[in-house]
């Protein structure tokens, strides 16, 4: 794995001094998510919070810079608003309460420089992407509100990808930029606070992108 990263260094000009320091660890933490909408179909997004858990690795090279990546099992919730859009015959459905709990699979690959303040602390600001996949979520709430103003609440699977009571649901692959700001105490102790935000739309009408604020903290070995 260090000759994959050394070799991939050299060829992308990132290194001379390589003295590659690889750290593995392990953090978990708390989120808020939602959606931010690019589509000028009526979405109102609500935060809800949800959580993530995963391993860490980052190789910090003589110069400071910091190649890093990771694993994580990330569980994403909101609510949301979503007006007149679908036709169902001749009649259009709106959708006022819509909630959905995803659970993802994502892997980061970010760059940044490490700010060491003597021997015990250090910040790292980094940039990249992110890719995730969506491993499944459970029958969520969903209310459908027809022409005449009669409201059914039924559940809905927003991962089952067809249209479901008139509403499609979202796509299983989801990727985005994000940015993270890292502390190290103590050489083993770490805070994390990043956000990402969707590239890839997660449901296409709507334009709905993922949006999520993460705070974790770890333990590197």
């Amino acid at each position: 794995m260090k000759r994959f990263i050394y070799i991939f260094l050299v060829a992308f000009g990132f290194a001379g001094n390589l003295s590659a320091q690889v750290k593995v660890g392990v953090q978990a933490g708390a989120n808020v998510s939602g959606f931010a909408s690019s589509s000028s179909m009526p979405a109102e997004s609500s935060l809800r919070m949800g959580y993530q858990v995963g391993v860490t690795a980052d190789y910090e090279f003589s110069n400071h810079l910091v190649l890093a990546s990771g694993l994580s099992f990330i569980n994403r919730n909101s609510k949301l608003e979503l007006g007149q859009n679908y036709p169902s015959g001749d009649a259009f459905m709106r959708f006022p309460n819509v909630e959905t709990s995803v659970n993802y699979l994502q892997v980061p690959l970010t760059i940044g420089y490490r700010f060491h303040f003597g021997e015990g602390f250090s910040l790292t600001p980094s940039v990249g992407l992110y890719a995730a996949y969506g491993l499944g979520a459970g029958s969520c709430a969903l209310d459908v509100k027809a022409d005449d103003g009669e409201v059914s609440s039924v559940g809905w699977k927003p991962l089952q990808g067809n249209r479901e009571h008139g509403l499609d649901g979202l796509r299983r692959w989801d990727w985005g930029g994000t940015a993270a700001l890292k502390a190290i105490i103590g050489r083993h102790y770490t805070a994390e606070l990043s956000y990402s935000l969707g590239i890839m739309k997660a449901q296409t009408l709507y334009g709905l992108r993922n949006s999520t604020l993460q705070l974790s903290v770890g333990y590197r070995f």
